[in-house]
Protein backbone atom coordinates (compact mmCIF):
# COMPACT_ATOMS: atom_id res chain seq x y z
CA UNK A 1 0.00 0.00 0.00
CA UNK A 2 1.32 3.45 -0.95
CA UNK A 3 1.53 6.09 1.77
CA UNK A 4 -0.20 9.39 0.93
CA UNK A 5 2.11 12.37 1.64
CA UNK A 6 0.96 15.44 3.58
CA UNK A 7 1.17 17.81 0.61
CA UNK A 8 -1.17 15.49 -1.26
CA UNK A 9 -3.76 15.67 1.53
CA UNK A 10 -3.52 19.47 1.61
CA UNK A 11 -4.14 19.75 -2.13
CA UNK A 12 -7.12 17.40 -1.79
CA UNK A 13 -8.71 19.58 0.88
CA UNK A 14 -8.19 22.81 -1.06
CA UNK A 15 -9.50 21.34 -4.28
CA UNK A 16 -12.51 19.86 -2.51
CA UNK A 17 -13.51 23.19 -1.03
CA UNK A 18 -12.99 25.17 -4.23
CA UNK A 19 -14.65 22.76 -6.64
CA UNK A 20 -18.02 23.56 -5.08
CA UNK A 21 -17.72 27.03 -6.57
CA UNK A 22 -18.00 25.82 -10.14
CA UNK A 23 -20.92 26.26 -12.50
CA UNK A 24 -21.35 24.70 -15.92
CA UNK A 25 -24.16 23.77 -18.24
CA UNK A 26 -23.23 21.46 -21.09
CA UNK A 27 -25.21 18.20 -21.31
CA UNK A 28 -28.16 19.83 -19.62
CA UNK A 29 -26.34 21.01 -16.52
CA UNK A 30 -23.95 18.03 -16.14
CA UNK A 31 -20.34 18.36 -17.20
CA UNK A 32 -19.30 16.98 -20.58
CA UNK A 33 -16.19 15.33 -19.13
CA UNK A 34 -14.06 15.32 -15.99
CA UNK A 35 -10.38 16.14 -16.29
CA UNK A 36 -8.31 17.20 -19.30
CA UNK A 37 -7.95 13.72 -20.78
CA UNK A 38 -11.69 12.98 -20.70
CA UNK A 39 -12.49 16.41 -22.13
CA UNK A 40 -10.13 15.77 -25.05
CA UNK A 41 -12.31 12.72 -25.78
CA UNK A 42 -15.62 14.61 -25.38
CA UNK A 43 -16.27 12.53 -22.26
CA UNK A 44 -16.17 9.15 -24.08
CA UNK A 45 -14.25 7.26 -21.38
CA UNK A 46 -16.62 4.68 -19.88
CA UNK A 47 -14.71 1.95 -21.75
CA UNK A 48 -11.43 3.87 -22.12
CA UNK A 49 -10.33 4.98 -18.62
CA UNK A 50 -7.68 7.70 -18.53
CA UNK A 51 -6.89 8.69 -14.93
CA UNK A 52 -8.37 8.91 -11.43
CA UNK A 53 -11.27 11.02 -12.78
CA UNK A 54 -12.65 7.85 -14.37
CA UNK A 55 -14.61 7.37 -11.12
CA UNK A 56 -16.87 10.22 -12.33
CA UNK A 57 -17.98 7.93 -15.16
CA UNK A 58 -17.00 4.30 -14.49
CA UNK A 59 -15.46 3.29 -11.13
CA UNK A 60 -14.25 -0.04 -12.55
CA UNK A 61 -11.74 1.88 -14.68
CA UNK A 62 -9.36 2.63 -11.81
CA UNK A 63 -7.92 -0.90 -12.12
CA UNK A 64 -6.38 0.16 -15.45
CA UNK A 65 -4.79 3.57 -14.78
CA UNK A 66 -2.06 2.79 -12.25
CA UNK A 67 -1.08 4.54 -9.04
CA UNK A 68 -1.22 8.28 -9.54
CA UNK A 69 -2.18 11.75 -8.41
CA UNK A 70 -4.12 13.97 -10.84
CA UNK A 71 -4.66 17.71 -10.47
CA UNK A 72 -6.46 19.85 -13.04
CA UNK A 73 -8.04 23.21 -13.71
CA UNK A 74 -10.74 24.16 -16.20
CA UNK A 75 -11.21 27.66 -17.58
CA UNK A 76 -14.90 27.65 -18.51
CA UNK A 77 -16.51 30.38 -20.62
CA UNK A 78 -20.33 30.17 -21.09
CA UNK A 79 -22.02 32.97 -23.05
CA UNK A 80 -25.75 33.29 -22.31
CA UNK A 81 -28.47 35.55 -23.74
CA UNK A 82 -32.19 35.98 -23.07
CA UNK A 83 -34.88 38.14 -24.68
CA UNK A 84 -38.59 38.88 -24.31
CA UNK A 85 -39.99 40.47 -27.48
CA UNK A 86 -41.97 43.34 -25.96
CA UNK A 87 -41.84 45.10 -29.33
CA UNK A 88 -44.76 42.94 -30.50
CA UNK A 89 -46.92 44.89 -28.02
CA UNK A 90 -45.88 48.21 -29.52
CA UNK A 91 -42.88 48.95 -27.27
CA UNK A 92 -39.89 50.62 -28.87
CA UNK A 93 -37.54 47.93 -27.57
CA UNK A 94 -37.21 44.28 -26.63
CA UNK A 95 -36.24 43.37 -23.08
CA UNK A 96 -32.95 41.53 -23.51
CA UNK A 97 -29.63 41.05 -21.78
CA UNK A 98 -26.46 38.95 -21.78
CA UNK A 99 -25.51 37.16 -18.60
CA UNK A 100 -22.60 39.14 -17.19
CA UNK A 101 -20.46 36.51 -15.46
CA UNK A 102 -18.77 34.49 -18.20
CA UNK A 103 -15.58 32.96 -16.77
CA UNK A 104 -15.36 30.21 -14.16
CA UNK A 105 -12.33 28.35 -12.79
CA UNK A 106 -13.13 24.71 -12.03
CA UNK A 107 -10.52 22.56 -10.26
CA UNK A 108 -10.49 18.78 -10.06
CA UNK A 109 -8.34 16.45 -8.01
CA UNK A 110 -7.94 12.73 -7.45
CA UNK A 111 -5.63 9.83 -6.71
CA UNK A 112 -5.46 6.10 -7.24
CA UNK A 113 -3.62 3.46 -5.20
CA UNK A 114 -3.35 -0.33 -5.27
CA UNK A 115 -4.36 -2.01 -2.02
CA UNK A 116 -3.75 -5.62 -3.11
CA UNK A 117 -2.90 -7.42 -6.32
CA UNK A 118 -6.49 -7.22 -7.52
CA UNK A 119 -7.97 -4.46 -5.33
CA UNK A 120 -7.75 -0.71 -5.97
CA UNK A 121 -8.84 2.39 -4.10
CA UNK A 122 -9.45 5.68 -5.85
CA UNK A 123 -10.78 9.09 -4.94
CA UNK A 124 -11.81 12.06 -7.00
CA UNK A 125 -13.69 15.23 -6.24
CA UNK A 126 -15.15 17.01 -9.21
CA UNK A 127 -17.73 19.55 -10.20
CA UNK A 128 -20.73 17.55 -11.36
CA UNK A 129 -22.36 20.55 -13.01
CA UNK A 130 -24.25 23.71 -12.29
CA UNK A 131 -26.28 26.62 -13.56
CA UNK A 132 -25.50 30.30 -13.41
CA UNK A 133 -27.09 33.44 -14.81
CA UNK A 134 -26.26 37.00 -13.79
CA UNK A 135 -28.32 39.65 -15.56
CA UNK A 136 -27.87 43.35 -14.85
CA UNK A 137 -31.45 43.95 -15.99
CA UNK A 138 -34.46 42.27 -14.42
CA UNK A 139 -35.98 40.92 -17.62
CA UNK A 140 -39.16 39.80 -15.85
CA UNK A 141 -39.85 43.11 -14.11
CA UNK A 142 -39.16 45.29 -17.15
CA UNK A 143 -41.41 43.13 -19.31
CA UNK A 144 -44.09 43.29 -16.59
CA UNK A 145 -44.13 47.11 -16.93
CA UNK A 146 -44.69 46.92 -20.68
CA UNK A 147 -47.38 44.26 -20.28
CA UNK A 148 -49.15 46.44 -17.71
CA UNK A 149 -49.04 49.49 -19.99
CA UNK A 150 -50.35 47.47 -22.92
CA UNK A 151 -53.16 46.05 -20.78
CA UNK A 152 -54.32 49.54 -19.81
CA UNK A 153 -53.80 51.47 -23.03
CA UNK A 154 -52.82 49.11 -25.83
CA UNK A 155 -49.86 49.55 -28.16
CA UNK A 156 -49.92 53.34 -27.84
CA UNK A 157 -49.36 53.09 -24.08
CA UNK A 158 -46.67 50.43 -24.48
CA UNK A 159 -44.84 52.74 -26.90
CA UNK A 160 -44.62 55.39 -24.18
CA UNK A 161 -42.67 53.16 -21.78
CA UNK A 162 -38.97 54.15 -21.67
CA UNK A 163 -36.53 51.28 -21.95
CA UNK A 164 -35.29 50.17 -18.54
CA UNK A 165 -38.44 51.13 -16.63
CA UNK A 166 -39.07 48.95 -13.57
CA UNK A 167 -42.01 48.63 -11.20
CA UNK A 168 -40.08 50.28 -8.32
CA UNK A 169 -39.41 53.12 -10.74
CA UNK A 170 -43.13 53.49 -11.41
CA UNK A 171 -43.80 53.60 -7.68
CA UNK A 172 -41.22 56.36 -7.26
CA UNK A 173 -42.87 58.30 -10.07
CA UNK A 174 -46.31 57.91 -8.47
CA UNK A 175 -47.64 55.81 -11.36
CA UNK A 176 -48.02 52.59 -9.39
CA UNK A 177 -49.19 52.28 -5.77
CA UNK A 178 -46.85 49.43 -4.84
CA UNK A 179 -44.33 47.01 -6.30
CA UNK A 180 -42.81 43.70 -5.27
CA UNK A 181 -39.60 43.66 -3.31
CA UNK A 182 -36.61 41.78 -4.72
CA UNK A 183 -36.92 42.81 -8.36
CA UNK A 184 -33.35 44.07 -8.72
CA UNK A 185 -30.62 42.24 -10.63
CA UNK A 186 -31.80 38.85 -11.84
CA UNK A 187 -30.04 35.52 -11.66
CA UNK A 188 -29.30 32.20 -9.98
CA UNK A 189 -26.15 30.32 -9.00
CA UNK A 190 -26.22 26.54 -8.56
CA UNK A 191 -22.99 24.59 -8.04
CA UNK A 192 -22.71 20.85 -7.46
CA UNK A 193 -19.61 19.00 -6.26
CA UNK A 194 -19.22 15.25 -5.85
CA UNK A 195 -16.71 13.47 -3.59
CA UNK A 196 -16.29 9.90 -4.84
CA UNK A 197 -14.31 7.37 -2.74
CA UNK A 198 -14.11 4.22 -4.85
CA UNK A 199 -13.20 0.54 -4.63
CA UNK A 200 -12.58 -1.60 -7.70
CA UNK A 201 -11.83 -5.30 -8.05
CA UNK A 202 -9.91 -6.88 -10.90
CA UNK A 203 -12.06 -10.02 -11.13
CA UNK A 204 -9.73 -11.63 -13.69
CA UNK A 205 -7.31 -10.39 -16.34
CA UNK A 206 -10.20 -9.25 -18.55
CA UNK A 207 -12.94 -7.96 -16.22
CA UNK A 208 -13.19 -5.36 -13.46
CA UNK A 209 -16.01 -4.23 -11.20
CA UNK A 210 -16.14 -0.99 -9.24
CA UNK A 211 -18.36 0.99 -6.91
CA UNK A 212 -18.27 4.61 -5.73
CA UNK A 213 -19.99 6.33 -2.86
CA UNK A 214 -21.17 9.66 -4.24
CA UNK A 215 -21.18 12.36 -1.58
CA UNK A 216 -22.95 15.40 -2.98
CA UNK A 217 -22.58 19.04 -1.95
CA UNK A 218 -24.70 21.81 -3.46
CA UNK A 219 -24.78 25.57 -3.10
CA UNK A 220 -27.62 27.72 -4.44
CA UNK A 221 -28.72 31.33 -4.47
CA UNK A 222 -31.38 33.27 -6.40
CA UNK A 223 -31.88 37.00 -6.94
CA UNK A 224 -34.58 39.20 -8.40
CA UNK A 225 -37.54 36.79 -8.50
CA UNK A 226 -39.98 39.04 -6.63
CA UNK A 227 -42.35 39.17 -9.61
CA UNK A 228 -43.30 35.54 -8.88
CA UNK A 229 -44.43 36.05 -5.27
CA UNK A 230 -48.03 35.48 -6.34
CA UNK A 231 -47.07 31.95 -7.48
CA UNK A 232 -45.77 30.80 -4.08
CA UNK A 233 -47.35 28.40 -1.62
CA UNK A 234 -47.52 31.14 1.03
CA UNK A 235 -49.72 33.32 -1.16
CA UNK A 236 -51.86 30.43 -2.42
CA UNK A 237 -52.51 29.20 1.13
CA UNK A 238 -53.46 32.65 2.49
CA UNK A 239 -56.17 33.98 0.14
CA UNK A 240 -57.54 36.23 2.87
CA UNK A 241 -54.27 38.10 3.14
CA UNK A 242 -53.76 38.10 -0.62
CA UNK A 243 -57.28 38.55 -1.98
CA UNK A 244 -56.27 39.43 -5.52
CA UNK A 245 -52.48 39.83 -5.55
CA UNK A 246 -53.24 43.32 -6.85
CA UNK A 247 -50.67 44.78 -9.24
CA UNK A 248 -48.85 41.46 -9.06
CA UNK A 249 -47.80 42.22 -5.48
CA UNK A 250 -48.51 39.85 -2.57
CA UNK A 251 -49.57 41.53 0.68
CA UNK A 252 -48.11 38.59 2.61
CA UNK A 253 -45.04 37.57 0.57
CA UNK A 254 -43.02 34.41 0.97
CA UNK A 255 -39.64 34.65 2.64
CA UNK A 256 -38.50 31.41 0.98
CA UNK A 257 -38.52 32.44 -2.68
CA UNK A 258 -35.60 34.71 -3.51
CA UNK A 259 -32.73 36.91 -2.31
CA UNK A 260 -31.76 34.71 0.64
CA UNK A 261 -28.03 34.54 -0.14
CA UNK A 262 -26.40 31.11 -0.49
CA UNK A 263 -28.00 27.97 0.90
CA UNK A 264 -26.29 24.57 1.10
CA UNK A 265 -27.51 21.04 0.54
CA UNK A 266 -25.88 17.66 1.19
CA UNK A 267 -26.63 14.08 0.19
CA UNK A 268 -25.42 10.73 -1.08
CA UNK A 269 -25.86 8.15 -3.81
CA UNK A 270 -23.91 5.32 -5.47
CA UNK A 271 -22.34 4.50 -8.83
CA UNK A 272 -21.40 1.00 -9.97
CA UNK A 273 -19.50 0.03 -13.09
CA UNK A 274 -18.03 -2.78 -15.18
CA UNK A 275 -15.10 -2.81 -17.59
CA UNK A 276 -14.39 -5.87 -19.73
CA UNK A 277 -12.19 -6.95 -22.61
CA UNK A 278 -14.46 -9.03 -24.85
CA UNK A 279 -11.92 -9.31 -27.70
CA UNK A 280 -8.20 -8.46 -27.91
CA UNK A 281 -9.22 -5.30 -29.79
CA UNK A 282 -12.56 -4.52 -28.10
CA UNK A 283 -13.25 -3.24 -24.59
CA UNK A 284 -16.74 -2.59 -23.26
CA UNK A 285 -17.81 -0.49 -20.30
CA UNK A 286 -21.03 0.22 -18.45
CA UNK A 287 -22.02 2.18 -15.37
CA UNK A 288 -25.13 3.32 -13.58
CA UNK A 289 -25.50 6.11 -11.05
CA UNK A 290 -28.40 6.31 -8.66
CA UNK A 291 -30.15 9.54 -7.90
CA UNK A 292 -28.15 11.47 -5.30
CA UNK A 293 -30.70 12.21 -2.60
CA UNK A 294 -30.02 15.70 -1.30
CA UNK A 295 -31.26 17.62 1.70
CA UNK A 296 -33.65 20.46 0.90
CA UNK A 297 -32.76 24.06 0.24
CA UNK A 298 -34.72 25.41 3.21
CA UNK A 299 -34.08 29.05 2.29
CA UNK A 300 -35.64 28.41 -1.14
CA UNK A 301 -38.46 26.10 -0.07
CA UNK A 302 -40.97 28.11 -2.13
CA UNK A 303 -38.91 28.23 -5.28
CA UNK A 304 -38.13 24.55 -5.89
CA UNK A 305 -40.80 21.86 -5.87
CA UNK A 306 -41.19 19.54 -2.88
CA UNK A 307 -40.35 22.29 -0.40
CA UNK A 308 -36.91 23.07 -1.78
CA UNK A 309 -35.87 19.59 -2.92
CA UNK A 310 -33.21 19.45 -5.66
CA UNK A 311 -31.83 15.92 -6.00
CA UNK A 312 -29.08 15.12 -8.52
CA UNK A 313 -30.59 12.98 -11.32
CA UNK A 314 -29.81 9.33 -11.93
CA UNK A 315 -27.98 8.43 -15.14
CA UNK A 316 -26.35 5.50 -16.92
CA UNK A 317 -23.64 5.11 -19.57
CA UNK A 318 -22.64 2.39 -22.04
CA UNK A 319 -19.56 2.39 -24.25
CA UNK A 320 -17.17 0.49 -26.49
CA UNK A 321 -13.53 1.11 -27.40
CA UNK A 322 -11.95 -0.40 -30.50
CA UNK A 323 -8.18 -0.78 -30.93
CA UNK A 324 -8.27 0.13 -34.62
CA UNK A 325 -4.46 0.03 -35.00
CA UNK A 326 -1.63 -0.48 -32.50
CA UNK A 327 -1.60 3.29 -31.95
CA UNK A 328 -5.23 4.32 -32.56
CA UNK A 329 -8.28 3.78 -30.34
CA UNK A 330 -11.84 4.75 -31.25
CA UNK A 331 -14.51 5.05 -28.54
CA UNK A 332 -18.29 5.24 -28.73
CA UNK A 333 -20.39 6.20 -25.70
CA UNK A 334 -24.10 6.49 -24.99
CA UNK A 335 -25.43 8.18 -21.85
CA UNK A 336 -28.92 8.95 -20.60
CA UNK A 337 -29.58 11.52 -17.88
CA UNK A 338 -32.94 11.17 -16.10
CA UNK A 339 -33.85 14.79 -15.42
CA UNK A 340 -37.53 13.83 -15.29
CA UNK A 341 -36.87 11.98 -12.04
CA UNK A 342 -36.45 15.28 -10.16
CA UNK A 343 -39.67 17.32 -9.84
CA UNK A 344 -37.98 20.67 -9.35
CA UNK A 345 -36.20 20.20 -12.69
CA UNK A 346 -38.94 18.52 -14.74
CA UNK A 347 -42.22 20.06 -13.51
CA UNK A 348 -43.53 22.53 -16.07
CA UNK A 349 -43.43 26.28 -15.52
CA UNK A 350 -46.25 28.85 -15.71
CA UNK A 351 -48.47 29.18 -18.77
CA UNK A 352 -49.94 32.16 -20.58
CA UNK A 353 -53.48 33.44 -19.99
CA UNK A 354 -55.46 36.61 -20.76
CA UNK A 355 -54.56 37.86 -17.28
CA UNK A 356 -50.85 37.10 -17.72
CA UNK A 357 -48.74 34.18 -16.48
CA UNK A 358 -50.69 31.65 -14.47
CA UNK A 359 -50.39 28.19 -12.94
CA UNK A 360 -51.52 25.66 -15.54
CA UNK A 361 -53.79 22.63 -15.09
CA UNK A 362 -52.16 19.91 -13.02
CA UNK A 363 -49.52 22.24 -11.61
CA UNK A 364 -49.33 23.75 -8.15
CA UNK A 365 -47.71 26.82 -6.62
CA UNK A 366 -43.96 27.16 -6.24
CA UNK A 367 -42.72 24.90 -3.47
CA UNK A 368 -45.53 22.33 -3.70
CA UNK A 369 -44.85 18.73 -4.75
CA UNK A 370 -46.38 19.54 -8.14
CA UNK A 371 -45.03 23.09 -8.01
CA UNK A 372 -43.78 25.00 -11.01
CA UNK A 373 -40.37 23.95 -12.35
CA UNK A 374 -38.08 24.28 -15.35
CA UNK A 375 -39.84 21.75 -17.58
CA UNK A 376 -36.74 19.74 -18.52
CA UNK A 377 -36.91 16.35 -20.23
CA UNK A 378 -34.61 13.31 -20.05
CA UNK A 379 -31.79 13.49 -22.59
CA UNK A 380 -29.68 11.04 -24.59
CA UNK A 381 -26.01 11.83 -25.22
CA UNK A 382 -23.94 10.29 -28.02
CA UNK A 383 -20.14 10.57 -28.05
CA UNK A 384 -17.48 9.61 -30.62
CA UNK A 385 -13.77 10.00 -29.88
CA UNK A 386 -10.34 8.98 -31.13
CA UNK A 387 -7.04 8.67 -29.25
CA UNK A 388 -3.69 8.38 -31.04
CA UNK A 389 -0.51 7.33 -29.20
CA UNK A 390 2.15 8.99 -31.36
CA UNK A 391 5.03 7.78 -29.21
CA UNK A 392 6.03 7.36 -25.55
CA UNK A 393 5.88 11.13 -25.03
CA UNK A 394 2.84 12.31 -27.01
CA UNK A 395 -0.81 11.25 -27.16
CA UNK A 396 -3.41 13.17 -29.17
CA UNK A 397 -7.19 13.16 -28.74
CA UNK A 398 -10.33 14.45 -30.43
CA UNK A 399 -14.03 13.97 -29.81
CA UNK A 400 -17.55 15.03 -30.70
CA UNK A 401 -20.74 14.87 -28.64
CA UNK A 402 -24.41 15.37 -29.44
CA UNK A 403 -27.31 15.41 -27.00
CA UNK A 404 -31.06 16.00 -27.00
CA UNK A 405 -32.46 19.41 -26.14
CA UNK A 406 -33.62 19.28 -22.49
CA UNK A 407 -35.71 22.48 -22.69
CA UNK A 408 -39.01 22.57 -24.57
CA UNK A 409 -39.87 25.82 -26.35
CA UNK A 410 -42.92 26.23 -24.11
CA UNK A 411 -40.58 26.43 -21.09
CA UNK A 412 -38.39 29.34 -22.19
CA UNK A 413 -39.56 31.85 -19.55
CA UNK A 414 -38.30 30.17 -16.37
CA UNK A 415 -35.19 28.97 -18.20
CA UNK A 416 -33.90 32.52 -18.51
CA UNK A 417 -32.39 31.47 -15.20
CA UNK A 418 -30.89 28.24 -16.58
CA UNK A 419 -30.44 28.54 -20.37
CA UNK A 420 -28.75 25.12 -20.73
CA UNK A 421 -29.59 24.70 -24.43
CA UNK A 422 -26.27 23.28 -25.72
CA UNK A 423 -26.56 20.23 -28.01
CA UNK A 424 -23.20 19.84 -29.82
CA UNK A 425 -19.62 19.82 -28.53
CA UNK A 426 -16.27 19.36 -30.31
CA UNK A 427 -13.05 18.75 -28.40
CA UNK A 428 -9.32 18.30 -29.02
CA UNK A 429 -6.50 17.55 -26.60
CA UNK A 430 -3.10 16.03 -25.98
CA UNK A 431 -0.82 14.60 -23.26
CA UNK A 432 2.92 15.23 -23.04
CA UNK A 433 5.13 12.98 -20.86
CA UNK A 434 8.50 14.58 -20.07
CA UNK A 435 9.52 11.50 -18.05
CA UNK A 436 8.08 8.21 -16.81
CA UNK A 437 6.42 9.74 -13.76
CA UNK A 438 4.97 13.01 -15.05
CA UNK A 439 2.24 13.93 -17.51
CA UNK A 440 0.89 17.26 -18.70
CA UNK A 441 -2.52 17.20 -20.40
CA UNK A 442 -4.48 19.86 -22.28
CA UNK A 443 -7.96 19.99 -23.84
CA UNK A 444 -10.09 22.56 -25.61
CA UNK A 445 -13.88 22.34 -25.98
CA UNK A 446 -16.17 24.31 -28.24
CA UNK A 447 -19.89 24.02 -27.50
CA UNK A 448 -21.69 25.39 -30.54
CA UNK A 449 -24.27 28.14 -30.26
CA UNK A 450 -27.82 26.91 -29.70
CA UNK A 451 -31.08 28.82 -29.30
CA UNK A 452 -34.54 27.85 -28.08
CA UNK A 453 -37.34 30.22 -29.06
CA UNK A 454 -40.99 30.41 -28.12
CA UNK A 455 -43.70 32.19 -30.10
CA UNK A 456 -45.63 32.60 -26.86
CA UNK A 457 -43.93 32.46 -23.49
CA UNK A 458 -45.95 32.48 -20.27
CA UNK A 459 -45.89 36.30 -20.58
CA UNK A 460 -47.94 35.91 -23.78
CA UNK A 461 -45.16 37.29 -25.99
CA UNK A 462 -42.28 35.67 -27.89
CA UNK A 463 -38.99 34.99 -26.14
CA UNK A 464 -35.71 33.14 -26.59
CA UNK A 465 -32.66 31.84 -24.74
CA UNK A 466 -29.27 31.26 -26.33
CA UNK A 467 -25.88 29.89 -25.29
CA UNK A 468 -22.44 28.96 -26.60
CA UNK A 469 -19.37 27.85 -24.63
CA UNK A 470 -15.61 27.50 -24.67
CA UNK A 471 -13.41 25.72 -22.16
CA UNK A 472 -9.73 24.97 -21.70
CA UNK A 473 -8.51 22.19 -19.38
CA UNK A 474 -4.98 21.84 -18.06
CA UNK A 475 -3.93 18.85 -15.97
CA UNK A 476 -0.83 17.47 -14.26
CA UNK A 477 -0.26 13.85 -13.23
CA UNK A 478 2.36 12.30 -10.99
CA UNK A 479 2.67 8.53 -11.22
CA UNK A 480 3.95 6.54 -8.25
Amino acid sequence: MTRIPGWFKAISTIAGLSVAGMASATTGYFGLGYGAKAMGLAGAVVSNPQDSATVAVNPAGITEVGERVDVGLRFFNPNREAVLNTSVLGANFDVDDDSRRDLFLIPNFGFNIQLRDNLWFGFNNYGNGGMNSTYDRNLYDEAFVVLGAFGQGGAAAAAQVPEGTTTPGLVSAGQLPKASDNVGKLGVDLAQAIFAPTLALKVNNKNSLGASLLIGVQRFSARGLGNFQCFTTTVASNPGSNPSCAFGVADLPSTKLTDNNSDWSFGAGVRIGWLGEVHPNVTLGASVSSKIYMSEFDDYAELFAEQGDFDIPANFTLGATFQATPKLKVSLDYQRILYEGVNSISNVGPVASLAGPTIGPGSGPLGADNGLGFGWEDINIYRLAAEYDHNDQWTFRAGFSMNDQPIRDSQVLFNFLAPAVIEKHATVGFTYRPDKQSEWSFAYMRAFSEEVTSSQTAFGIPGAIKMDQNSVDVGYTYKF
